[in-house]
């Protein structure tokens, strides 16, 4: 059928030229080319949709209403060259008489397209009888027509009648009222769908249509206001072009691409401006009444106060009649925007938290899928207030200050959410984020304060035991044995004092000993030539070939003691359980930090774990303000690489 359509277009254009040419009208040429030009856009529309679902009616009907325009083109030129005689065109005066209606066929197609968007068929009872009635009121008013009494219509009126006349020809009257009535209905159609609709997805998409089957009736308004004004209907001009683009348009775009721009947006801007200019012209053609009648007919004075007076009620009109219609016309974003406005009020007085922005957002909006992502720091993916992640795909991102902070998603099958529902969402969207980073960080700090604090009580039970067991026993023992000689000396059994005395002095030596490996698990002595002396020392003590490089200046004692614990702790790792063959260690100073890497070629494997003695050296370095990673693929190495603070 498209491809018919094609055909006939094609022809049609061709008698078009001809005629043109018969006319000898330089610039008939350039008229028959725009008017191709318009028809492009029925013809791309119907193509598109065509090639979308090649069952679906609605692409014939938009290619027929392309070839619409090439049809009222061909039978203008060929009627006016027909008018100025000589001509050399072949004419048929019954084809003539019987299409003096051929003007219907502006309005035919797209009403055909409203009653049968989207899925080629009508919605209802009332839509298959207007589908009916629509073509059979076009046949009945140019069968009528040709047999009314009166002349032909422009430009040939005095035509010869080869169907006769007679009176029941002004039937075609009561049918033209018909046929206006029946595009109405057509319009309409657009509306019951759309209330008939049960999902937000296809009500937005016929909310496009609603928005575009405003032209059908406002041509038809400005068809009657022509022939009452100027008794020709050229004012409706501007409203047949606008059909021509609007419902093409918004078809297109309702079955291929529905979430292109905000569509209830398009609508109340669109009622608010028809009603808004509306207003003007009658407020400015009564004013001028008036006051012309108090000043004079022609009093220019009349004219400026009536503009003066209609611009002035202007600016207000234009505010209330887009917060009024928007209500009307889109309570799904106002429902959207004051659940959110509700939420942050009760939150600043404290009756509320705003991480029920979910559950709020989805009773405003009617979406009981919907999500609420936040932004994680430090990355690009977005969770709720559970940690559940949330896809980016589909969702609608929440800004602040021109950051994403969040996003909202709606449900399976559930509409767009609205742009202003997610402006209005940015700062209560900001604060459960911040909240939540806020509450991660004290909950790590919590954490850390426990294993530091258990650590502490370990490292000090493992003191009691050493001195306890070791240097004290010994200590102990030695006076014990030199109380004894001091008895037997007393009583006249004099002891050996050089044995004595060597072997109180072989016991001080041991318990000196053990008083310094004690005091090395405290503060290994090797720090006491600097850090790296220390770093050197652990070449000789390891038994895996160690290379260590240093560039650092003179370091606070605190920053030297735990990068030694850091390089010591990874090397020691690298020796238990890397199974490597090599370690590198390197330190080296930043301006004012210090960056220790410990890098080993071994299985890899190495992970955070709580209580693990990595975790306890991430305490230790977190302490300082700083913090330690650890990168450790399987059979990749492990790397392990803090930085520490290092400024006085």
């Amino acid at each position: 059928m498209t491809y018919g359509l094609w055909a006939v277009s094609a022809a049609l254009l061709v008698l078009a030229f001809i005629a043109v040419r018969d006319k000898g009208d330089p610039a008939g040429a350039w008229v028959v080319g725009g008017v191709v030009l318009c028809s492009a856009i029925p013809f791309t529309a119907g193509h598109l949709v065509t090639r979308h679902d090649p069952s679906n009616l609605v692409g014939p009907w938009l290619t027929a209403a392309g070839a619409n325009i090439i049809l009222q083109m061909a039978h203008g030129t060929w009627a006016e060259a027909l008018a100025e005689p000589p001509s050399g065109l072949v004419a048929s005066a019954e084809l003539l008489n019987l299409t003096q209606g051929i003007w219907m066929g502006w309005f035919l197609p797209f009403a055909m397209v409203l009653l049968l968007f989207p899925d080629g068929r009508p919605a209802d009872t009332w839509g298959r009888r207007t589908a009916i009635a629509l073509p059979a009121l076009v046949v009945a008013f140019n069968l009528l027509l040709a047999i009314a009494p009166g002349p032909l219509t422009p430009p040939l009126p005095d035509w010869p009648r080869p169907f006769g006349t007679h009176w029941i020809g002004y039937a075609c009257i009561p049918v033209l009222i018909a046929f206006y009535a029946a595009l109405v209905a057509a319009a309409l159609s657009t509306r019951r769908r759309y209330r008939a609709a049960d999902t937000d997805l296809e009500r937005s998409r016929l909310r496009w249509m609603f928005l575009s089957c405003l032209s059908v009736p406002a041509t038809i308004l400005l068809c009657w206001a022509g022939y009452l004004l100027t008794g020709t209907p050229i004012i409706a001009l501007g409203g047949l072009v606008a059909m021509n683009v609007a419902i093409p348009t918004a078809t297109l775009i309702a079955m291929l691409r529905h979430d292109l721009y905000d569509v209830d947006k398009a609508l109340v801007a669109t009622a608010a401006y028809s009603t808004l200019a509306f207003g003007v012209v009658a407020s400015y053609a009564v004013l001028s009444a008036v006051i012309g009648r108090a000043l004079g007919g022609d009093s220019a004075t009349a004219a400026v106060i009536s503009t003066v007076i209609v611009m002035i009620a202007l600016l207000p009109a234009r505010s209330v009649l887009l917060r009024v219609l928007g209500r009307r016309l889109h309570p799904r974003r106002e429902r959207g925007v004051e659940a959110v406005r509700s939420l942050v009020t009760a939150v600043h007085a404290g009756d509320d938290q705003p991480e029920r922005l979910e559950q709020v957002l989805r009773d405003g909006l009617r979406d009981p899928g919907l999500r609420v992502g936040y932004q994680r720091p430090g990355s690009t993916t977005f969770v709720d207030v559970d940690q559940s992640p949330v896809p980016v795909q589909g969702s609608t991102p929440i800004t602040l200050a021109g950051n994403v902070v969040g996003v909202i998603r709606p449900g399976d099958g559930g509409a767009g959410i609205p742009d202003e529902v997610a402006r209005e969402a940015g700062l209560l969207t900001e604060s459960v984020r911040l909240r939540g980073e806020l509450s991660e960080a004290l909950a790590a700090v919590e954490a850390s304060r426990r294993r530091l604090l258990s650590a502490g009580y370990e490292e000090r039970r493992r003191l009691e035991m050493d001195l306890h067991d070791g240097a004290q026993q010994r200590l102990v023992s030695l006076g014990m044995r030199l109380r004894v000689a001091q008895h037997r000396a007393a009583g006249g059994d004099g002891p050996d004092l050089d044995a004595l005395v060597d072997g109180a002095v072989d016991e001080l030596s041991l318990a000196v000993a053990e008083l310094r490996q004690i005091a090395h698990g405290l503060r290994p002595s090797c720090l006491d030539d600097g850090l790296a002396p220390a770093l050197e020392s652990l070449t000789r003590s390891s038994a895996l070939p160690l290379e260590v490089t240093y560039s650092a200046d003179d370091l606070p004692d605190h920053v030297s003691l735990t990068a030694y614990y850091v390089a010591s702790e990874g090397v020691a790792n690298a020796v238990k359980h890397a199974a490597a063959s090599r370690v590198a260690v390197d330190v080296r100073q930043e301006e004012s930090v210090v960056h220790v890497a410990v890098r080993d070629d071994g299985r890899g494997g190495a992970r955070l774990t709580p209580g693990s003695g990595l975790a306890m050296l991430s305490d230790r370095v977190n302490a300082l303000g700083g913090r330690l990673t650890v990168s450790s693929e399987p059979r990749g190495g492990t790397s392990l690489e803090a930085v520490i603070p290092c400024a006085s």
